[in-house]
């Protein structure tokens, strides 16, 4: 009797063993996956982070090229102004350069027509 109730206990304490070594294993198993996780876990938290530090540059330079667009718009506005008040400034002066050569004309005819009394009397 002895022989079997130690028999069963040998049989049963094999089995508890090999369920130990399979939970043993599982769980050496489950630790990897976990590590394996974890590290693709901080690469794509190291990616988000470059991701973010990528946008936050791009940002920057976007701000930048818009301050440089409204500067470039606001000096291009100033040229147009100037070239309207120099294109204006170049109509009255065309005016009156011809207003002058046509006083200048009658004024030379004036002496010719003087100069031919002169001549005549």
């Amino acid at each position: 009797m002895q022989m079997k109730v130690l028999g069963e206990f040998r049989t049963q304490m094999q089995e508890q063993r090999k369920r130990v070594a399979e939970a043993s294993k599982a769980d050496k198993e489950h630790q990897q996956a976990l590590e394996g996780l974890k590290a693709a876990l901080e690469s794509a938290q190291t990616a988000y982070n470059q991701k973010e530090a990528d946008l936050k540059e791009s940002d920057s330079n976007l701000l930048n090229l818009t301050k440089q667009l409204d500067n470039a718009n606001a000096a291009q506005r100033v040229a147009a102004e100037a070239l309207e008040a120099t294109n204006r400034d170049k109509r009255r002066l065309l005016e009156e350069a011809k207003s002058r050569d046509e006083e200048i004309s009658g004024l030379r005819k004036k002496l010719a027509d003087a100069e031919k009394g002169q001549e005549g009397g």
